[in-house]
């Protein structure tokens, strides 16, 4: 039934509360009602024995009998009225089918899962192809043109039913879902972004009930919304058939509150799915209960902490009562009370807390990551009526957008340390989300954190992620750059109330998390407004050009609303303490010139403009959010979705898993090689150059960002997943295997980086360094040739400055020369130890392409043996190894490093841990290197 007939109430008819932060309630089997029950039956059974052993010996008992029996009775009527809020998963017992389904098969029930997707359910029963193998993405576009329809039953008992309140939560429905219970329209949902709650106790009476939902299609509902609102297009250029197809597709992105990326990006397919793809569960409760706590970090140092904890309290009637407040961390803790009275409807509460010496959150590298557990006790005469709990870490964090001389700051204070942002842009983990586990959100942060990084950018065209994901960068240190969720195109005006909403929801859901730095309104939609700010790539700007020429009043309007007054004002009341910025990229409408820089920046002039790789260390960037070129991912990956005959760059299944289709990207990647490299002989050479010519173009990058420190303070490349086996600018492909990129960036991205970099007829060796203290070193810079003489050397002892960037040696090429070397078949070589004579940091500087070096054929020795737990790898050559590469197949093996140079007669050791056997790993061992092709 199209969800605009009669029968359908107004949208939103329902009154809607977002959800209970998932952080803050109890999982069902710590829920106190539950203990209540294990508690009772305790203690009848001990007032049960104390009246056996009063017969037994009635007169050495009597009084300490009447008194344990008397403790008893009056403890098990105390714990009847404790914890009266109760949560029921309703996670279990769904089925799905296809509405009104014709197609034989479809139309029965099946059993589904939930927290999930239709793709995954009918992936369950074998009804699709696996639709990341080959080309199957277009063997199921028929799911996206079907309605589907999810049911289960449930029961209601009196000790439910005892509750004046019931609610039906959904913490996530997507997308256009209707909601029945039995049989009746309770709830139409239309964004799958917040949560959605419903009182359902007028509807329920003992015994069995039905939760039927239909989940409709979005194509038919954005034409009805478009000629509902005829004034949201006007002025649209529909001429040219490109600017309309993607006009069509940014509206798909914005007058539904979904997922931008399922409709396909330029790295992911298009599969528009739906679902409960969150959990759902009833909550009862009676007179109040606390539905927020959330903790607003005013004012924290070292020394004092002036926080509050919000707490948020749904009363049904006038009511005095009393919030205790508790917190600790390690030993610090404490006890605050504050009696209040509630009147009905919505209590916000402020209860305010001062810390003297707090222990604080630091980001990765600078740090301890402690953290503080807040509980809030609603007491109602003197029993409880509900309890919320919430962890978080204590830091301040700013954006620094100060003037100075060459324009305007964009850094990143935290605890008062100004901290280069290091990291990458994250998209879906998994184009189906709901299939993404706490063990592969390790298996792609773990390795981030291990490379340094300290942030990392929520894309603004998929989704909020999980409390799992954000617990996991609270513990890892790594601070998130969180994008709303608008990708490209303006919402328009009509969705301005379900915007805040939205908002609102998200903000209250993870302002607890100390890793949450930033809040930034949109991706890539001020670009349009700030006349490209300098970025919009060559290849783009005709098409923009005509889509801008068609932008109204109400363009300009409908963004300032939204980004400037309306999602702002949401954050800076809920969340005072977070910086917000508009978009990524922006400028803040500042024009930009040669003298005067300012603002976040998306720089893709290699990929997108057939700029050189090396052309990037004279790029000027204040702070560049996304950066970067596309590499192939492992063979091992490319293998499991493809046949042998697929195996080629220029491959229909290739080209099928390569989605910038604008201009082709295995095409690009090809042109690069040929830039850079010689001619591949095969595939898995052309493999292995995609990797190297993407993580040498993220390191010239990176390191030229370094050296600018403190012009420059902040780095995230695009990116560091995939949602799906494709090729894309990922350094970790869908598989979790890295490519050579994310190895570089365990280089580009240490703590103390050593740089050395050819300028102004000198050859300059700076030293970059992150942390926070003095650090005694020792530098050594050599020249020498690929067969491992030393035709140069220099050692000197040098001092590490604290954040800082700094040249710590300097020698002319006119004094290189002297040394008569061959620029083809030699390099410089740098390194520096610390006092213990342990490495900080190494790097080599080549005087041309690798193209035009002459490499001396030599293989390298690789050697494996076991070591307690792990294996170690010792890497040797007699001349220079450029980039060696250690793959072990489809063997499931983490290595320290990998893609290194083995310098002539200097062994490199890689640690390598696997589950697989010796002889077997050693047996699968594939070693490459360029002077090897």
């Amino acid at each position: 039934m199209p969800r605009q007939l009669a029968g359908y109430p107004t949208r939103h008819a329902v009154p809607v509360e977002p959800a209970k932060n998932a952080r803050q309630t109890a999982p069902f089997n710590q829920n106190p009602r539950y203990h209540f029950n294990l508690f009772k039956v305790a203690l009848l059974l001990a007032a049960a024995l104390i009246y056996l052993h009063h017969q037994l010996y009635p007169v050495k008992m009597k009084n300490i009998s009447k008194t344990l029996a008397l403790w008893a009775v009056c403890v098990l009527f105390s714990q009847i009225a404790v914890a009266q809020t109760q949560k029921i998963s309703l996670n279990d017992g769904w089925q799905f089918r296809e509405h009104e389904g014709k197609t034989t098969g479809r139309d029965q029930w099946r059993n589904a899962t939930v927290p999930g997707l239709v793709h995954t359910d009918l992936l369950a029963y074998k009804l699709i192809p696996d639709p990341f193998y080959r080309d199957n993405e277009n063997k199921v576009q028929w799911v996206s043109k079907s309605e589907w329809e999810y049911r289960k039953t449930f029961t209601a008992d009196q000790a439910l039913l005892k509750h004046k309140n019931i609610d039906l939560v959904f913490d996530g429905l997507n997308t256009l879902a209707d909601v029945y219970l039995d049989g009746k329209l309770i709830l139409q949902a239309d964004n799958m972004f917040r949560g959605w709650r419903v009182n359902i106790k007028p509807g329920l009476k003992a015994g069995s009930h039905t939760l039927d939902i239909v989940f409709h299609r979005i194509q038919p509902e954005i034409a009805r919304l478009d000629k509902l609102h005829p004034g949201e297009g006007a002025g649209a250029d529909t001429t040219d058939a490109l600017v309309k197809l993607f006009a069509d597709k940014m509206k798909q992105g914005s007058y539904v509150r979904k997922a931008a990326y399922e409709g396909g990006w330029d790295w992911g397919p298009n599969m528009v799915t739906c679902g409960i793809w969150r959990p759902v569960y009833l909550q009862a409760w009676d007179n109040d209960r606390i539905s927020d706590l959330g903790i607003v970090q005013t004012d924290v140092t070292r020394d004092a902490a002036h926080i509050q904890a919000d707490v948020r309290v749904i009363a049904d009637a006038r009511t005095n009562s009393v919030i205790k407040l508790e917190y600790s961390s390690g030993v610090q803790k404490g006890v605050l009370t504050y009696p209040i009275t509630l009147h009905a409807g919505v209590n916000d509460i402020p209860c305010p807390i001062n810390l003297d010496h707090p222990r604080l959150w630091y980001p990765n590298g600078y740090g301890a990551q402690d953290f503080y557990h807040i509980k809030a006790t609603l007491l109602a005469g003197n029993k409880v009526a509900d309890v919320a709990a919430t962890r978080t870490g204590l830091r301040s964090v700013k954006l620094n957008t100060e003037r100075d001389s060459l324009g305007r700051k964009f850094e990143f204070i935290v605890n008062g340390i100004p901290v280069f942002a290091k990291g990458a842009n994250v998209i879906p983990f998994d184009h189906f989300p709901t299939r993404v586990t706490a063990a592969r959100y390790r298996k792609f942060l773990q390795p981030a954190a291990d490379a340094h990084m300290n942030m990392l950018r929520v894309w603004g065209g998929g989704y909020y992620e999980t409390q799992e994901f954000y617990d996991m960068c609270d513990d890892l240190g790594i601070m998130i750059w969180q994008d709303f969720m608008f990708a490209n195109a303006t919402p328009p005006s009509f969705l301005k109330e379900e915007v805040a909403t939205e908002v609102d929801y998200q903000v209250r859901r993870l302002r607890n998390h100390p890793c949450m730095a930033v809040w930034s309104g949109n991706n890539e939609i001020t670009i349009f407004m700030e006349n490209g700010m300098g970025v919009i790539p060559d290849a783009f700007k005709a098409l923009l050009d005509k889509m801008k020429a068609a932008f109204t009043i109400k363009s300009y309007t409908d963004y300032m609303t939204t980004f400037e007054y309306l999602v702002p004002n949401i954050v800076s009341k809920l969340s005072p303490e977070m910086p917000y910025t508009a978009s990524s990229p922006t400028a803040n409408f500042e024009p930009q010139s040669s003298t005067f820089t300012s603002g976040d920046r998306h720089n893709y002039e290699v990929w997108w403009n057939n700029k050189p790789i090396e052309s990037q260390a004279d790029l000027k960037d204040r702070f560049v959010s996304e950066t970067g070129i596309q590499g192939f991912p492992d063979m091992a990956t490319i293998d499991d979705f493809t046949e042998a005959g697929d195996r080629s760059a220029t491959s229909h299944i290739m080209n099928a898993h390569q989605k910038n289709n604008i201009v082709n990207g295995n095409t690009v990647i090809g042109k690069i090689i040929k830039t850079e490299y010689k001619e591949p002989a095969d595939f898995a050479s052309f493999d292995y150059l995609s990797q190297l010519v993407q993580a040498r173009s993220l390191d010239i990058y990176a390191e030229a960002m370094r050296r600018r420190r403190p012009f420059s303070m902040g780095f995230l490349y695009w990116q560091l997943n995939d949602s799906w086996p494709v090729v894309s600018w990922s350094t970790m492909d869908s598989y979790g295997r890295p490519k050579a990129a994310l190895y570089f960036a365990k280089h580009f991205f240490s703590p103390v980086l050593i740089s050395p970099f050819e300028e102004n007829g000198n050859v300059d060796v700076y030293v970059v360094s992150d942390q926070t203290e003095t650090k005694p070193a020792t530098l050594q810079v050599r020249l020498i040739d690929f067969n491992g003489k030393v035709l140069y050397t220099k050692k000197m002892d040098y001092t590490v400055k604290p954040l800082s960037s700094n040249i710590a040696f300097s020698v002319s090429e006119v004094e290189l020369a002297n040394t008569k070397y061959d620029p083809a078949s030699s390099f410089i070589a740098v390194t520096l130890t610390d006092a213990k004579g342990e490495a900080l940091s190494s790097n080599e500087l080549f005087f041309k392409r690798p193209k035009d070096l002459n490499y001396v054929k030599g293989a390298v020795d690789a050697s494996l043996s076991k070591q307690g737990d792990a294996y170690v790898l010792k890497l040797s050559s007699p001349v220079l190894a450029p980039n060696v590469a250690i793959s072990f197949g489809d063997r499931d093996a983490w290595l320290s490093d990998n893609f290194v140079d083995v310098l002539p007669g200097e062994p490199v050791y890689i640690k390598v841990k696997s589950d697989v056997p010796f002889e077997e790993l050693q047996k699968a061992m594939k070693v490459t290197s360029v002077n090897q092709l």
